[in-house]
């Protein structure tokens, strides 16, 4: 406003709060302007780096930092080498089923009485115990594979092994509660899917790593299914899990958030209470007024409003039943993906006759495309609502996994390798990149003091994906793997079913609104001729 003038020379004035009665001048007058203008112009980029700062409390960080260490693990030995390794020794899909059906067993049957413990005594000191089981693991299974490698006691490397699967499980049901719970604690209500977002990522993209290393590795040594090999990348896998458990032994109860992390209903039904008559401290808030009286009688009798973004579980009793419809929806897909998800590297080196570097080289981008199709699938729930993003992608992927078999069956030329590898990375992509979206509903709508007992019950979800690996791996042997494949179309397109429940029920996520940077008009700042020009009719 004044660029072409002389430059403003007035004193500096005193900050509201602080100020003095001082005579009002055009000097004043423009300085006054120019603290408004500075104010309107403070850019955005503050306020974005201030609420970044919020989501990034302690268990945040250290959540992700878990997240990207147990990606780089996992993604070395859990996959396509752990299998290889237990087939090849005892050749046999039977052994991989048992071994996995274990870790699903003991995360059951400690997921449980470990959320109701995070619940009652605190989510750090639980995460500490569940660190202990994986100190356990990691050196037996490392034993395990060296015995087995050089041909002794086979048997008995077998039952190490299923002991050592069995303790990871035991970590895995002990920790993911309690420290997904911490996790919904440290972030506020409406921001948690952009946090989900990350924590996804921050696994999936040192998922990556595990199979590069992989590629390397065989690729430097002949590119052979060796024992040797899939041995040397399983110790590699476990020496990797120790600063996972010892990282685990971090967490702080006390970092945790206060009301801004309460369920959705929780804030709405204390907001209701805090707008309630006589609340307000007015001299004449104690009189109920009769507006007021035909106000809240109107409100008693209004219909609910499924069109409404903000429900109270009083009016729309189907807010209760969200945590069941996911958590049945978990099961269901779990159920269909254990038959499967186990025996993809194994079908691609038996049935497609791919070498080691190639089958690696898919997992190298599979990572990949998941974190990418997670960003999409978040940016998607913000435009058409969350159940209809999970909805439609979810659908999407059914629709390649049936595509991937009808490549398998009726392609014959050089096509049909590159048909499967596509369709798979994209249907692979595409059914898991909903997690963000799915937990943010979840933890929106669980009261925080029963947190840790909901995601416990994840560890339920994971012994049917467990077992149903063991129902896999005798199909496998009998049919062959594409047959169980149409098994997990089936249980999978029934859990897309089940969650279209939460049509209409569901929210829309809304980020908590940002303080304004324009500060009020207040009374020092206004000369005698503003106020009487303000107060003029």
């Amino acid at each position: 406003r004044h660029a072409s003038g002389p430059a403003c020379t007035c004193e500096p004035q005193t900050l509201p709060g602080d100020w003095q009665e001082t005579p009002s001048t055009p000097s004043t007058r423009c300085c006054n302007r120019r603290a408004r203008e500075k104010a309107l112009l403070q850019p955005a980029q503050s306020i974005s780096q201030k609420a970044m700062r919020e989501h990034l409390s302690h268990n945040v960080v250290l959540n992700l930092i878990i997240a990207a260490c147990c990606g780089l693990a996992d993604s070395i030995w859990t996959g396509t080498i752990g299998v290889a390794f237990i087939s090849d020794v005892w050749h046999t899909n039977k052994r991989v089923g048992i071994a996995t059906a274990l870790t699903g067993l003991a995360a059951l049957a400690s997921a449980l009485p470990a959320g109701w413990a995070a619940d009652r005594y605190g989510r750090a000191k639980v995460c500490r115990v569940g660190s202990l089981a994986i100190l356990v693991a990691a050196p037996a299974y490392a034993y395990a594979t060296l015995r087995a490698t050089e041909g002794r006691d086979k048997e008995l490397s077998y039952i190490l092994i299923c002991i050592a699967s069995a303790f990871f499980g035991l970590s895995s049901g002990i920790i993911n509660g309690p420290a997904q719970a911490l996790l919904a604690d440290s972030v506020s209500t409406g921001a948690r899917s952009k946090v989900y977002t990350w924590l996804f990522a921050c696994y999936i993209v040192p998922s990556v790593l595990g199979p590069a290393i992989s590629v390397g590795y065989f690729e430097a040594h002949g590119d052979e299914w060796r024992l040797p090999l899939l041995r040397d990348l399983t110790l590699l896998g476990m020496a990797l899990e120790v600063p996972v458990a010892v990282l685990c032994c971090c967490f702080r109860d006390d970092k945790a958030l206060g009301s801004s992390s309460d369920a959705i209903q929780d804030q709405e039904r204390a907001a209701a209470s805090a707008s309630a008559p006589g609340d307000d401290g007015d001299g004449d808030a104690g009189r109920p007024k009769a507006s007021d009286a035909e106000d809240a009688q109107n409100d008693a009798e209004a219909p609910p409003d499924d069109q409404c973004d903000e429900r109270d579980d009083a009016v729309d009793p189907r807010i209760k039943m969200i945590p069941y419809v996911v958590f049945c929806t978990d099961l269901v897909v779990a159920l269909g993906s254990g038959c499967t998800i186990k025996f993809f590297p194994l079908w691609f080196k038996d049935d497609l006759n791919m070498s080691p570097a190639a089958v690696q080289g898919i997992y190298c981008g599979v990572p990949l495309s998941m974190a990418l199709a997670s960003g999409f699938c978040t940016a998607l729930s913000r435009r058409v609502g969350r159940v209809e993003a999970v909805l439609s992608v979810r659908s999407t992927a059914l629709v390649c996994f049936v595509g991937m078999l009808v490549c398998f069956y009726r392609v014959k030329n050089e096509w049909r390798l590159r048909g499967v590898v596509a369709l798979y990375i994209l249907r692979t992509a595409l059914m898991n990149c909903t997690y963000p979206v799915e937990e943010s509903i979840l933890m929106d709508y669980v009261p925080k003091n029963t947190r840790a007992r909901w995601k416990s019950l994840e560890s339920v979800s994971q012994f049917g994906w467990c077992g149903s690996a063991l129902a896999g791996g005798l199909l496998a042997d009998r049919y062959g793997y594409a047959r169980t494949f149409a098994i997990t179309i089936c249980l999978q397109a029934s859990g897309v079913l089940c969650y279209s429940r939460l049509l209409g029920v569901v929210a829309r996520e809304k980020a908590p609104e940002e303080p304004s940077t324009e500060e009020p008009l207040r009374e020092p700042l206004l000369s005698e001729e503003e106020k009487a020009d303000a107060e003029a009719p």
